[in-house]
């Protein structure tokens, strides 16, 4: 590594490092977690790679159709310039560029996919993306994803298939006009019935999303519906803390019935707010111990053990970077306390940020977005599935 080639980032991110025990780097940025071991996993593979055409992949889900079949869906940027760069890490490609929502299907449990097509096109001035998908029957699956126009106006859209994916009906909106945002495999169906969407705006003249993103003043709330698509109505509270305030949430359902919702901030934690009644009303987020920068945890319950996983960027900072390590974490109390940290990336020279977690079996199917620190904005989703048991080493 020449150190006089570095960027600021790849300075930052590679300054303080150590050797873990199997031969790989370990990020020791103050805060972070001291070289905690890596994992293995049983297949890795970048199953969104650069190319011209598609400079810019991420915010991804895998969603089982049934017993035979997964289905990738991510956010696909694309080029519209008639002589694209050919060299990754040049575009730039900005939040804010063009982009749609695309597929793949995967018959060996993600080892390898095809039939790419389009799921949701791009119509807005902007572009579309942040894509989930809830099911609701064996045949009936719920879309939702943010179609973005201007600075004023970034709306929340769902559309439905009453044929496990093969078609889709007509999209209707289901945010007030404003400007929205939800992340990538956060909604959910509670044990009631409730659908759950998590998302965040920001706050002005007491009301979320009434005006345009401007660097501050975040709130997380939800959209649910408890009629499965029909009526959707938002919580009456919503969740932020001092700083940038909170967003980007991610929400699981612990065994007595109470939510459980991490948040981004700028206070180098994750923070945490609990709901009572299904996410109407919840308590003043209060950081967690685990470390964090302004950047977005995943929280989900493991089917075949029932304990809850976390993953995140483990190492405390007050920005955005750096985005690695991405740790993942077991907590076998409802959220009280986390342990078993290991790391799925650790590469201080790669951001891995942004991660989905699908369970087949006794798998564990985990994507997130990668890049090296000196691109700017092109990234590639990459894959990597580990054995269940091998969170509890």
């Amino acid at each position: 590594m020449k150190f006089s080639n570095l960027t600021r980032r790849e300075f930052v991110a590679g300054s303080l490092l150590a050797f873990s025990s199997d031969g790989s780097f370990s990020a020791l940025l103050p805060g972070a977690e001291p070289a905690q071991p890596l994992l293995k996993p049983v297949f890795e593979k970048i199953v969104c790679p650069w190319s011209p055409p598609h400079p810019r992949h991420d915010h991804q889900l895998i969603f089982p159709l049934d017993d035979d079949r997964l289905m990738l869906v991510w956010s696909e940027y694309y080029s519209t310039s008639k002589n694209p760069q050919t060299k990754p890490g040049q575009t730039g490609a900005t939040d804010e560029v063009s982009c749609q929502i695309s597929s793949l299907i995967s018959q060996d449990r993600g080892r390898t996919w095809k039939d790419r097509r389009v799921l949701q096109p791009n119509r807005w001035k902007h572009n579309v993306k942040h894509p989930n998908l809830v099911r609701l029957s064996d045949s009936e699956i719920l879309f939702s994803y943010v179609g973005w126009d201007s600075a004023s106006a970034r709306n929340v859209f769902m559309r439905r298939s009453l044929d496990n994916g093969e078609t889709w009906e007509d999209e209707f909106q289901i945010s007030e006009p404003g400007w929205y945002c939800n992340n990538a495999d956060r909604a959910l169906r509670l044990k009631s019935g409730r659908v759950l969407l998590p998302a965040h705006g920001p706050y002005a003249e007491k009301y979320i999303g009434g005006t345009g993103y401007r660097g501050g003043n975040l709130h997380s709330f939800v959209f649910y519906s408890d009629d499965g698509f029909r009526t959707w109505k938002r919580s009456t509270d919503s969740m932020t803390a001092p700083g940038r305030g909170c967003h980007e949430p991610t929400i699981v359902e612990l065994e007595d019935g109470r939510l459980y919702c991490l948040m981004r901030n700028t206070n180098q934690r994750q923070y945490v707010s609990i709901s009572e009644d299904q996410g109407d009303h919840w308590t003043q987020p209060q950081p967690t111990k685990l470390k964090s920068p302004e950047s977005p945890a995943l929280v989900k319950r493991i089917p075949t053990t029932g304990d809850l996983l976390v993953l995140w960027n483990n190492v405390a900072s007050k920005s955005n970077w750096p985005r690695t390590p991405l740790t993942a974490a077991i907590s076998s109390d409802e959220g009280k306390t986390w342990k078993h940290f290991q790391n799925i990336d650790n590469r201080p020279t790669h951001d891995a940020a942004y991660p989905s977690v699908t369970f087949v079996g006794d798998e564990a199917l985990i994507a997130y977005y990668t890049r090296p620190t000196r691109w700017k904005r092109d990234s590639e989703v990459m894959l990597k599935i580990f054995k269940i048991e091998q969170f509890y080493v």
